[in-house]
């Protein structure tokens, strides 16, 4: 790799670097600025509701109180998650990756069928973020784009080599304009290429219009 394509490279990871602090500041600012807001206005209710003694007016805002609450945790959660799950380097990539199938599932009409074979194998730090990073971009170009029902994802060893593979059955698309297309909406489907090409990886996407889409990611397997 001569000079120019190590300033290139580093311009692309300063790109996605740079989108990922966009997204996590819109999305702190839209899922839970307003539900602050709405916290902080139940709490004005209830704190002149019980200066007037109408305590059961002001147990029934509490009650909306809470849920608004227990909406807010959720969605700081799901924050989190797109940062980066802490129990990664503790219970391992396939059991995150189980809580985060879960999360989707709950929140959209989404089936995932997952299917591994990692136990007892400690996967490279970078590697197993890498992996989390793809599929995650995946299941977020999924719900916003394609209108799948299914979707297949297969976390394999098999010989040298630590294969991740996601199948959909959505709308499909034309891969090569949207590898083409520079838009800042389009950056992460080419950022999951640069994140594996990082790590020596193969990265492929399959995809017609109304033939879902496939993408596989392929690593050389180096344990932890």
């Amino acid at each position: 790799m001569d000079r120019n394509d190590i300033h290139e490279l580093s311009k692309k990871i300063l790109a996605l670097h740079e989108e990922e602090r966009r997204r996590i500041s819109r999305d702190l600012h839209d899922e839970t600025g307003q539900l602050s807001v709405s916290l902080g206005a139940a709490l004005n209710i209830i704190e002149k509701d019980i200066e007037k003694k109408n305590l059961d007016k002001a147990l029934l805002v509490i009650k909306d109180a809470k849920s608004i609450l227990a909406e807010t945790t959720k969605r700081i959660k799901t924050l989190v998650l797109d940062l980066r799950p802490a129990e990664l380097d503790i219970v391992g990539l396939a059991a995150v990756l189980r809580e985060l199938f879960s999360h989707y599932t709950k929140s959209y009409p989404l089936d995932i069928n997952f299917k591994e074979n990692t136990a007892n194998i400690i996967i490279k730090r970078q590697i197993a973020i890498t992996l989390y990073r793809i599929i995650q971009e995946a299941l977020n170009n999924i719900v916003k784009h394609a209108k799948a029902k299914h979707v297949k994802i297969d976390l394999l060893i098999e010989k040298d080599e630590i294969r991740i593979t996601i199948e959909d059955d959505g709308i499909g698309f034309d891969v090569e304009s949207v590898l083409n297309d520079t838009s800042l909406e389009r950056l992460g489907m080419r950022g999951m290429k640069e994140r594996v090409d990082i790590l020596n990886g193969n990265f492929s996407i399959n995809s017609q219009p109304k033939k879902g889409c496939k993408v596989v990611a392929i690593f050389p397997m180096e344990e932890e």
